[in-house]
Parts: structure tokens; sequence; C-alpha cells
């Protein structure tokens, strides 16, 4: 039998190489450790400068931003930041300066706190980001800025790093992270002060997920409506992100599987955390049927698809027809492929050009009943999804500014 010609031989045991690697990949990730460390990544402890207890460090003003601790039922801590809006910042600087900078024991004892429980007017957004890192990663910081930009005057900001996350205390899991959101939202209300109808939740990436864990569980509990929810990069659920999902936007997990559909099917059973978004959607549905839900999504996102924020548009849209019809759910009445064009042909979408599109779902939704959007942009990627001009337009909607 003739030899291998060099070139092929090489290329031929390259492939057998990264095969055996990918696989062995997957074989790890079905240990349940191995799991949770690639979900979460929290001990990515990024970025490893500047001091997040110092935010100055990262060009905010002396104690325009207040580092405290947030106590959870469980027992864990939780690190926070309290982010003053610019205005509000200016007026009081000279008191502001003359005060100790870095971590503060009780944050009720802040000049900033007073300003935030003392204001009417004041609105809050709680946001939940995604893994890895901490409340300084990446584009969050920026985020923050393009937030409070909004109304300098009345936006405060309250952000925190997710337990096993930066220097919060324990381990991350499915049911702890909601527990932590849930803490942040109580402060807010309870401690603050503030009425829910001035709080705005923002989730990205998998704070979208956390988003729905803790919305759904406090509206069917306690029948509590916030001001708005919007779901930045968002997932329909964790099996079926990982078929598509691709780590940094450019290492796929699952999707090189995709013509074995049958591996694929047998790779999800070993999913330890479901982190199923369509299921808490439809109970949030249910249990809030004043809900102001925005997902934003860009078009360019290589990490998470834009088809996940459109799956949970129509896992809504499906809902409220179920509620309307007097059924638990439509599914198994019509067919899905069917369902899905009625959808797709019953919403309301608006043009915007270059920018992308709203679409609107108005069928069968009273007046000042649910209001369900899907924003899909042309460019923003993953991560700058969070400064877009769209989420800030959503903002200002839902804080009625």
């Amino acid at each position: 039998m003739a030899p291998f010609n060099p070139t092929l031989k090489t290329a031929y045991w390259s492939l057998v190489g990264f095969g055996g690697i990918y696989v062995s990949f997957l074989l790890l990730l079905l240990v349940p450790i191995v799991q949770k460390n690639f979900v979460y990544l929290h001990h990515v402890r990024l970025p490893i400068w500047p001091d997040i207890s110092r935010p100055e460090q990262l060009g905010f003003a002396s104690n325009e931003i207040t580092p405290f601790y947030l106590n959870t039922p469980d027992g864990e801590r939780l690190f926070a930041w309290h982010i003053l809006p610019h205005e509000v910042y200016a007026k009081h600087r000279d008191e502001l300066l003359r005060r100790d900078v870095g971590l503060v024991e009780d944050v009720t004892q802040t000049l900033g706190f007073k300003l935030l429980k003392e204001d009417d007017e004041a609105r809050l957004i709680v946001f939940f980001h995604g893994n890895a890192g901490n409340v300084a990663q990446g584009y969050r910081p920026d985020g923050y800025r393009a937030w409070a930009g909004v109304d300098s005057s009345k936006i405060h900001i309250l952000t925190f790093d997710y337990r096993g996350f930066g220097r919060s205390t324990g381990t991350p899991s499915e049911p702890g992270l909601i527990t932590d959101a849930i803490t942040a939202l109580k402060f807010a209300m309870n401690t603050a002060g503030i009425p829910p109808s001035r709080i705005l939740i923002i989730g990205h990436s998998l704070g979208t997920a956390v988003t729905l864990g803790a919305t759904e569980k406090i509206a069917r509990e306690e029948g509590i409506e916030f001001a708005g929810i919007v779901l930045c990069a968002g997932f329909s659920k964790l099996k079926t992100l990982i078929l598509t999902y691709s780590a940094g936007g450019v290492i796929p997990i699952l999707s090189p599987l995709r013509p074995y559909p049958i591996v694929q099917r047998w790779l999800t059973k070993y999913v330890r955390e479901p982190w199923d978004g369509e299921e808490r959607l439809k109970s949030l549905i249910k249990y809030s049927p004043k809900l102001k839900l925005t997902m934003v999504h860009a078009h360019n996102d290589y990490s998470i698809t834009w088809t996940h924020s459109q799956m949970l548009f129509h896992t809504a849209a499906s809902a409220i027809m179920a509620l309307n019809a007097g059924v638990e759910e439509i599914e198994g009445e019509v067919d899905k492929g069917q369902r899905f064009e009625e959808i797709e042909k019953k919403k309301q979408r608006v043009e915007l050009g270059e920018e992308g599109h709203v679409d609107t779902w108005i069928e069968g939704v009273p007046a000042g009943g649910w209001k369900i959007e899907n924003r899909l942009v042309t460019w923003g990627g993953h991560d700058q999804i969070l400064v877009a001009s769209a989420t800030r337009f959503v903002i200002r909607e839902m804080l009625g500014l």
C-alpha cells in the first residue's frame, strides 16, 4: 500500500489530536465540579487590578461609589457597590470629599445611602451581571456610567457579586444565586425604602437567568412587580444554550456535534443546573399581569446567539395566549411550528433602519397589562450591548424619565 503523503499525514494526526482534546474536554464537563467552574467561571478574578474596594482607581470620583457587603439569609456576604447619580454627587461633593473612602461597615450610615433613601424622585437600577470576574470587569463600569447618564439627577445603581465571585463568600449554585438576587432586591425595597415601581432590574448573560429566577419567585410568593426588567444578551435555558454557545465568542462547545443530535441530547442530560428561563418566564407572566419586559440582543453576539431572546419573546407571547385561552400552556394543542408562525405574524414590528428593529406583543394584552418587547440591534456584540443606545432608551422609558 502506498504511504501517506507527508502533508496529509500531518493533517490527519492533527485532526486526531484536536478530536482527542475535544472529546476529553467534553468528558471533563460531565464532572460536576468542572461543570460548575465552567458555567460560572467564578474563579476568574478579573480585573486583578484595580482594588474594587477603591472604585476611585477606576476613574470614579471620591465616594461616588460606596463599597459595602450585603448579608444573605443563609449567611453569605456579597460584595456590593452603590453608585450615586452624577448631579447628586456634584451637589454634595464637598461633604463627600470629607468622608473616608473604601469599604464601609454599615452602608445605612453613609451619606450616599441617605441621599437615596430620602429622595422621593430617586430611581434605582439593580444589576445582575454575567459569569466571570466581578463588578468592575470589562464593560460593566462603562455600563454603570451609561445608565446613570440617562438621568444624572435621579438614577442610582446597585450592583454586587454573587456568592463565590470577586470578594463575596460562598460557592455559586442556581438556588444560591437566586437567593443573592432576592437579597439585593429586598435590601433595595426594605432597607433603602425604594418602592418596586421605582426599581428597574437589568440582567446580562447569566444575569438574565438570575433575573428571571428572582423576579418569578418574588412575583409568585409576594405579588411584587417592578418598574421593568431588561434582559441583555439573555438565553432561554442552559440545556439549549450549550448547543450554540461559544466561549469568548470563538470556542464552540457542543455545536461541532450538530450532525449527531443523539450525542448532543445525551450530553445535555448531564447538565446539573438547568437555569430554565422559559419555565420561569411562563410563571412570571402568570403572576405579574403588569410585567414590563424587554429583551435586548445584538445580531453580532457570537457568544449567545440572538435567537435565544427570540425564544424568550415567543415564550412570553405563548404564555399570554395560554392565559387568555384559559389553559396552562398552548404546548401540545398546536404544532410548535404553526405556533411559531402564528406569533411571527401577529407580533408588531417597528423597523429602526441600520439600528435594528423592535418586536412587541400586543395580541390579547389588556390596557395597562403586560408589555413584552424584543429589541434586536445590529451591532453591540455580547458585552458592549450594556452601553448600547437601545439599552439606554429602554431604561428611560421604563423609569418614566
